[in-house]
């Protein structure tokens, strides 16, 4: 029996390019991808034209049923605001990794000025870091876990790698007690990642990422990453990722470190000479990840001197380009997210060097925050003191209840809604790729046709 107009729908999650065109003019092809499911598919215009009339009979029984696989058409009684946004909860619900962040100092050295961070000498204790143990291994009654994952993050967790030394055996023995499997990230200036330090996070602390900023070369980074006395970094922090990757073990030691560049008016022409830089010391194998960031609010007002959202990404294209051009191979098409961040997660939290517990990583050390419920209570008064109220977990239902404009939005699936405490500010939290995303769908079709060269100029 022939699938009808009444059995299927065409999904509201779809995103098609306009028809493709190489030298030699219109190829008659679009590039479709289905968020649903983060899937592509190359199609011909005809197939195009029968998807927009809905004449399921005039499709091939065999590209239907691809069609209908990658969902980009559906059942015609399926809510998909509902759909999607039950998947994503339930990967809340059925999630086997416990995450939790730990900042084990309020101390950076650097004096970034878009850090809406307040920075002062203080260290996690001895008291509070057992409660914070404490705490975390109490979830544990509550649900089968396996694999823990920690972050050390926040200010520069490395000034705290006392603590970090002092509390990851503990996390790592937690893990194994209850059987699971351990990793930690730590995103960090780079200032204190010195081989040594480097060789102790992986071989001893069970790290396996690093992240590092860089916001562009030394003339571009010096004068907004500098330290708080004023004196450059760059060059140091590129001496000590040098040491790291140039180590003929650097692959098997097993830990991958990444680049953010942080980007706004006052730094954007840095990024393309970064990546120049990047790439003649060889290390378009080595990084594993090398992406562009714009400045965003910090309960301060850095994003006023961020690229509006558009621009940003049209520039994001270009940065993109000049990656592939110097032997890099960028992430171009988005893939499902459906939890957007640990403030979803009701398990998760983020523990700052004062013993206070927030849902979010962007709130501690920001005076915006200090007297909100962002803070959740501090181990220091007693585990049960501390709220179970968190600001941020109603957010999948919130978009559900059509309270963002994400509700409508095709991109929902691969960018579960970006942001819960900005659009909670008022501020739009679309990631670029909404912008741009039929951009990457053209230049995907290119570098798979390899075409990379032809398209870049």
């Amino acid at each position: 029996m022939e699938p009808t107009i009444a059995d299927y729908k065409l999904s509201n999650y779809l995103v098609v390019t306009d028809t493709l065109e190489s030298a030699n003019g219109l190829l008659n092809k679009r590039v479709m991808l289905a968020t649903r499911t983060a899937r592509v598919m190359v199609i011909q215009n005809n197939l195009y034209d029968k998807l927009i009339n809905a004449s399921w009979d005039e499709i091939p029984s065999d590209i239907f049923s691809r069609l209908v696989n990658m969902e980009a058409i559906v059942p015609a009684e399926d809510d998909e605001l509902q759909t999607v946004i039950g998947r994503h909860q339930l990967r809340v619900d059925q999630g086997a990794t416990l995450n939790h962040v730990i900042q084990p100092t309020a101390m950076c050295q650097l004096g970034c000025g878009y850090c809406g961070q307040k920075h002062t000498k203080n260290y996690l204790d001895q008291s509070a870091s057992d409660r914070i143990l404490e705490r975390i291994e109490g979830k544990f009654g509550y649900k089968n876990y396996s694999h823990v994952s920690i972050s050390w993050f926040g200010s520069e967790p490395l000034v705290g790698l006392s603590q970090i030394r002092e509390m990851s055996p503990k996390l790592k023995d937690m893990a194994e007690r209850h059987n699971c499997t351990y990793s930690a990230l730590v995103v960090t200036n780079g200032l204190s990642l010195k081989e040594h330090i480097f060789l102790e996070l992986v071989k001893k602390h069970g790290v396996n990422k690093i992240e590092v900023t860089l916001d562009g070369t030394a003339e571009f980074h010096d004068a907004r990453r500098h330290t708080k006395a004023g004196l450059s970094t760059f060059d140091l922090i590129m001496r000590n990722l040098l040491a790291i990757f140039n180590r003929p073990d650097f692959k098997e030691l097993g830990c991958t470190i990444s680049i953010r560049c942080n980007v706004d008016e006052r730094n954007e022409e840095g990024v393309v000479p970064l990546i120049k830089l990047l790439a003649s010391y060889n290390l378009q194998d080595k990084i594993d990840y090398f992406y562009v960031a714009r400045i965003h609010s910090w309960g301060n007002e850095a994003h006023l001197l961020s690229h509006e959202k558009e621009d940003f990404a049209k520039k994001e294209i270009d940065w993109i380009l000049s990656q592939y051009q110097h032997g890099f191979k960028p992430g171009l098409l988005p893939g499902l997210q459906p939890v957007v961040c640990i403030s979803v997660t009701p398990d998760s939290e983020v523990f700052d060097a004062f013993g206070n517990v927030f849902d979010c990583t962007e709130t501690p050390y920001v005076d915006t925050y200090a007297d909100t419920n962002y803070v959740l209570g501090n181990v220091n008064n007693g585990l049960s003191t501390i709220s179970k109220y968190r600001p941020l977990l109603s957010f999948n239902d919130e978009i559900s209840n059509q309270e963002y404009p994400c509700s409508s939005c095709k991109m929902l699936p691969v960018c579960g809604g970006g942001c819960p405490k900005s659009w909670r500010e008022g501020l739009v939290a679309c990631p670029s790729n909404k912008f741009n995303v039929k951009e990457k769908l053209v230049l995907s079709y290119a570098l798979s046709k390899g075409g990379v060269e032809v398209f870049a100029d």
